[in-house]
């Protein structure tokens, strides 16, 4: 499955289409907090809000860098 039919599924409301692409950029929004914060918990908690924030924001996703739009939440978390 492609990273867009990902976010469609994801703004219907399917959760596991989520969960894949929390898979697919966890461990880029980790290594920003953890560069970002310097400390291994904060940037855990850091990234566990990333993705919590985008999931409550996701059906307002317009399209373009999915992989930019979650950074930017992740650096506003930090």
């Amino acid at each position: 499955m492609d990273e867009q039919e990902l976010i469609s599924r994801s703004q219907s409301g399917d959760i596991q289409a989520f969960n894949d692409l929390v898979e697919l950029y966890q461990r880029q929004v980790y290594n920003l907090a953890l560069r970002m914060l310097g400390s291994a918990e904060t940037a855990e908690d850091a990234t566990q809000d990333t993705f919590v924030s985008a999931y409550r924001a996701i059906a307002g996703f317009r399209g373009g860098s999915f992989k930019a739009w979650i950074l930017r939440i992740a650096a506003n978390s930090c």
